[in-house]
């Protein structure tokens, strides 16, 4: 039994290892939850047997703002078989699959409402990467995001794949009486509610701390510290900063962006719908009166959402989503 299943193994690992998987990435410097996990990707796929390769367009350039060793190489040196595969991110227009001519394309599509930027809409334009022999397959992040790609292409092979947060870095600290937020989207919707919450009298006591260009270990402090966490984005393909937030016990306040919608929601947090800005500076005004008067409701409230999301978003669930949908692009 122990030498069939030895083989069995071996075997395995000799699949997985017949496929390179070459992972194109954006040369961006500034902190970005879709690059960071781009770098999870690879870095998963190679601790589980596969061949990755984490791909930038120019040398030296790699990550800094958060703590890596990925297997990262450059453009000029990528050399693909027709056996290996390429991922590319969604946000490169209609014309994905030419980038990898001949070679099958997965793309990594961590936010369906950016599929058709760059698309015509003359109704006899129809070069569409989605529908080229290249594309085998898509990954997306959320329930929303696959039913938003399974509608708009029924004959996609679509697979769910569960972002993680990890416990080790985004936890509650000593909470403080401030509010944090990413201006990185629609600051002028933040600059609104902090405003009126500020003319309204409520920000007394509390301090403001917009978090923008820190390191990954920076914004878990910031986090883990902060009493509020509001979020902003919308759309959404699901968002990692309100799931930090989250998970580092903040009072979470903002837009699901529909999708944050599975996790961005009651009891865990409070959503509100886009675009709603006095019904999001109600809501502060509510949580900012609750949390000085008595915070013992807000606290639970964060406990339980803490847990939530890292059992939900867990790096193991993460790591075997990853494995499971690869395993099934192989076999497809």
């Amino acid at each position: 039994m122990y030498i069939r299943c030895s083989s069995e193994y071996r075997a395995l690992m000799a699949n997985r290892k017949q496929h390179t998987i070459f992972v194109l990435c954006p040369d961006d410097a500034p902190p970005s939850g879709g690059i960071r996990r781009m770098y999870r990707h690879v870095d998963v796929l190679n601790a589980h047997g596969f061949d990755a390769r984490l791909v930038h367009q120019k040398r030296p350039f790699r990550c800094r703002w958060f703590e890596n060793s990925t297997r990262v190489e450059y453009f000029d040196e990528m050399r693909l078989r027709l056996s290996d595969f390429l991922v590319i991110a969604e946000v490169l227009g209609p014309r994905i699959h030419e980038i990898g001519r001949g070679i099958r394309t997965v793309i990594f599509n961590q936010n369906a409402y950016y599929t058709f930027r760059k698309y015509s809409i003359d109704p006899s334009d129809m070069v569409c990467s989605y529908k080229s022999r290249e594309v085998v397959a898509c990954i997306a992040v959320s329930e929303d995001n696959c039913d938003y790609l399974r509608y708009a292409f029924p004959e996609l092979s679509v697979h769910r794949l569960h972002n993680s947060v990890d416990p080790a870095i985004f936890y509650p600290r000593v909470k403080q009486p401030r509010i944090c937020f990413m201006p990185r989207k629609h600051a002028d919707e933040a600059a609104q509610v902090l405003n009126i919450a500020k003319f309204r009298g409520l920000l007394g006591g509390f301090s403001v701390a917009p978090i923008d260009g820190a390191s990954e270990l920076e914004t878990a402090r910031i986090l883990g510290e902060s009493a509020v966490f509001l979020s902003f984005g919308y759309p959404e393909g699901c968002a990692l900063p309100p799931m930090e937030a989250m998970a580092s016990g903040c009072i979470t306040i903002g837009y699901h962006g529909n999708g944050c919608r599975e996790y961005l929601r009651s009891p865990y947090a409070y959503p509100i719908e886009t675009g709603d800005i006095i019904g999001f500076a109600k809501c502060v005004e509510a949580v900012l009166g609750e949390w000085r008067a008595e915070a013992s409701r807000l606290n639970e409230m964060t406990r339980v959402a803490s847990e939530f999301i890292r059992g939900e978003y867990s790096i193991e669930r993460e790591e075997a989503d990853i494995v499971g949908i690869w395993e099934r692009i192989f076999q497809g």
